[in-house]
């Protein structure tokens, strides 16, 4: 056999071979890796439905929730492990959701109805209700009395608690009206409304809720061509002060109020910048 004949067939038995030889290689390769354990997939952080009621701006827009309540979620989420999605409705919608089962629900007052319907966590955080007047029509406030005769603007669909609603339509007449304080404060200014009523933190002394409101309408009353000396007023003495829980539907509760609640006391033990538990209600926890 001539010699190029005999390195042509060599050349291409060597041709052969090397595809073999790759192979090998690559099955090798797949069977140790088959034989060493995959790493663990990550575990998704837990999704947490949070029911919250609206609190409007003057647009119309959702409010975002407020310093003190992004604090009090953000610790939560960390100590409990959860992402807490935010889903937000007029105060009615809220709480039918709430009632269905559709998640955790914030701030909902408790009443007889509802406290057999949901399950309360120990109070979270608590609000005071202030008293909002035209500075030339402040009146003395101690109690309920005070506001017979009167028009009070209220958010539409929340409860003020068992006296007030027993007084309502009787001692007082309530302008129920949407969650946009914008609107409500404009229609006192208006005297569609004698007094306005005014959820803040705690923390916020009637000087400080008066300086807040005075500087957020003030733009506001120039475009509505109210005359620069009216002003308005935070009355000194607060209507209530009350809590603000964490509710879930009984069927729905998976002992998540009871790790609300213990990782409520946690925080607090920790040191951690959550709000302090309010004082307990008068006819003790709901």
């Amino acid at each position: 056999m001539p010699d190029q004949t005999r390195r042509a067939l060599l050349l291409a038995a060597l041709a052969g071979a090397l595809p073999a030889v790759g192979a090998a290689a690559s099955a090798a390769k797949a069977s140790a890796a088959a034989a060493s354990p995959a790493a663990p997939m990550p575990t998704p952080t837990p999704t947490l439905t949070l029911l919250r009621g609206e609190s409007l701006d003057e647009h119309g827009q959702q409010r975002p929730p407020s310093p003190a309540q992004r604090q009090l979620f953000g610790a939560l989420e960390r100590e409990l492990g959860v992402v807490f999605a935010i889903q937000t409705y007029p105060w009615p919608r809220a709480e039918r959701k709430a009632l269905a089962g559709a998640g955790l629900i914030f701030g909902l007052p408790p009443t007889p109805e509802r406290l057999r319907r949901l399950r309360y966590s120990a109070p979270a955080a608590s609000n005071r209700l202030w008293l909002v007047t035209r500075s030339d029509a402040t009146f003395p406030f101690a109690g309920l009395a005070d506001l017979t005769g009167k028009t009070v603007g209220a958010v539409r669909g929340y409860s003020y608690g068992a006296a007030f609603e027993q007084a309502r339509g009787k001692a007082f007449r309530v302008d129920d009206d949407i969650a946009s304080r914008a609107t409500r404060l404009a229609r006192l200014m208006l005297r569609r409304v004698d007094v306005v009523l005014l959820y803040q933190p705690s923390s916020e002394s009637a000087a400080e809720v008066e300086a807040k409101v005075r500087a957020y309408m003030a733009p506001r009353l120039r475009d509505m061509g109210v005359p620069a000396t009216a002003e308005l007023s935070v009355l000194p003495q607060p209507m209530a002060s009350e809590p603000l829980y964490f509710a879930i539907a009984r069927g729905r509760d998976d002992a998540i109020i009871g790790r609300i609640d213990a990782a409520l006391a946690r925080l607090r033990r920790q040191g951690e910048p959550v709000p302090p538990p309010p004082p307990p209600p008068a006819g003790g926890r709901p």
